[in-house]
């Protein structure tokens, strides 16, 4: 099961620092936490933030990318520039 990790501006969505869920890929995964967490979803759209490290690694377009079952995942909002 993968573990996810919140921001501190993520937490007051959430009410926890982490939650551990059942996903084989980032979209199966966003999809439960969008159902569990309606109001961090919607931050997330309004924030545009959609990139993802997942065990370390900034995946920018994350959708399929597999998740194994001691993944880390983080969400953190994209960076701009170069």
């Amino acid at each position: 099961m993968a573990t996810v990790w919140f921001s501190s501006e993520q937490r007051r969505h959430t009410g926890v620092s982490k939650v551990t869920l059942a996903a084989s890929n980032v979209r199966e995964l966003l999809g439960q936490l969008a159902a569990r967490y309606p109001s961090l979803n919607a931050h997330l759209v309004e924030t545009s933030a959609t990139a993802l490290a997942i065990d370390g690694e900034i995946i920018p377009d994350p959708m399929l990318e597999a998740l194994t079952d001691t993944a880390e995942v983080h969400l953190v909002r994209p960076l701009a520039g170069g």
